[in-house]
């Protein structure tokens, strides 16, 4: 399954990159402390730095491989929050982060400027629960 092509109908992609090239995501999961998820990896190797609209309500990206190792580096979110993996921002200041948070592994918001596990709320179990099943998007919008 193409998650790109199966996305809900809550979801548009307004801009997307070039694929992550195989080099880059050896790189990430190099750089990762978690098993990089394989719904991440499919949808990098679709395309990168996804921007997905709301509902014209909010704008979600999601990072290619180098962009993602940037973003992780930069922000020094494993020092923070250890076995996790930000993988994309609300272009607002938050993240959506792979953690093994307080309700178990899936996908976290936390804001870049207060990266703690107790901040951290949990969306939806996975990106593909997020993206193609709609579960979270509401939680998303009212953050």
């Amino acid at each position: 399954m193409n998650i790109l092509d199966n996305i809900n109908s809550v979801y548009t992609i307004d801009a997307r990159k070039s694929p992550s090239k195989e080099e880059e995501i050896k790189a990430l999961q190099d750089f990762s402390t978690i098993d990089v998820p394989t719904e991440y990896i499919e949808i990098i190797q679709l395309a990168s730095d996804i921007e997905f609209n709301i509902s014209d309500q909010m704008y979600i990206r999601i990072w290619g491989a180098s962009g993602c190792i940037e973003m992780n580096e930069a922000y020094e979110v494993q020092k923070y929050l250890p076995n996790s993996l930000a993988i994309g921002d609300d272009e607002g200041g938050g993240a959506l982060i792979y953690l093994h948070g307080k309700d178990g592994f899936g996908i976290y918001y936390n804001r870049f400027a207060d990266l703690d596990i107790e901040e951290a709320v949990k969306i939806a179990p996975s990106l593909t629960e997020l993206l193609v099943s709609n579960v979270g998007v509401n939680t998303l919008l009212d953050i």
